[in-house]
């Protein structure tokens, strides 16, 4: 039974751990709350879209595997698929080469030769990404219906005191949110995810650095990304651009032509 059931089958004899689970509840959201203030309230809830320009490195095995000039498009958008964001990554000084994620269940990798299905797997990996986002989180599914915050415990995180808040959608999905115990801005985000092929755990954890106020939003300059204890992503914008008025037409592929297939020897 998941914590969430567990918790919905509580009896009334047990009055008091419920109002405790209550309390507990009442501060996560309250938490939250104060979370989406300190990013920028109202000009933070606004973000249409975004544009971030800087360097990306990948590591394998904690070793540098590959960097570059990126540029990361986003826009925020109701669509049917439940994810309400798009996402472009462009890669290269010439930026000729990108990964699409246009929200609608799909994914496309892009280059000179064309455009190429991202398998989907991928696609839904990406989609799990998203929602577990702490911005995301924050700026899309705050007011979710049978989303719980759970304020779980304050600690020291990289000598920062922080409070962290379990977040628990109607999936079941789950994520520690890692908040500034004074600016109440997102330093983390952790999650488990089951494996599907060993049946283990995979970790993953995102740190947000680097804060500055951005067109009235507080944005995280440095971005790093971690699985299963190693580092294997870093992000760092020289620039960022919110609400710029990118085109929806920067999310499409329809006027790509198809990559050529391999050739099979």
């Amino acid at each position: 039974m998941t914590r969430r059931n567990i918790l919905k089958s509580l009896p009334f004899a047990t009055a008091p751990a419920f109002v405790r689970a209550q309390t507990i509840e009442e501060r996560g959201r309250k938490l939250i709350a104060e979370a989406i203030t300190a990013m920028g309230g109202e000009k933070f809830l606004g973000m249409r879209d975004r544009v971030e320009d800087g360097r990306a490195y990948s590591y394998y095995r904690e070793r540098l595997s590959g960097l570059g000039l990126a540029r990361f498009e986003t826009m925020y958008a109701d669509l049917a698929s439940g994810i309400k964001m798009r996402e472009k990554q462009i890669f290269g000084k010439n930026q000729d080469y990108f990964v699409l994620f246009p929200g609608d269940g799909t994914g496309w990798d892009v280059t000179f030769r064309g455009k190429k299905a991202i398998p989907e797997d991928l696609v839904r990996n990406w989609e799990d990404g998203v929602l577990r986002n702490a911005i995301y989180i924050l700026r899309c599914r705050a007011n979710e219906k049978d989303i719980i915050f759970e304020r779980r415990s304050q600690d020291v995180f990289e000598n920062q005191p922080v409070e962290i808040v379990d977040v628990t959608d109607s999936e079941n999905r789950t994520v520690s949110l890692y908040l500034h115990a004074s600016t109440k801005l997102p330093v983390r985000a952790y999650y488990r995810k089951q494996n599907p092929k060993d049946r283990g755990w995979d970790e993953t954890d995102w740190r947000y650095a680097k804060y500055r106020l951005t067109q009235g939003v507080m944005w995280p300059w440095a971005i790093t990304r971690g699985r299963n204890g190693e580092r294997n992503l870093e992000l760092y914008s020289n620039d960022v651009l919110i609400n710029s008025g990118l085109p929806t037409s920067s999310f499409q592929v329809d006027n790509v032509k198809d990559a050529p297939t391999a050739k099979k020897k």
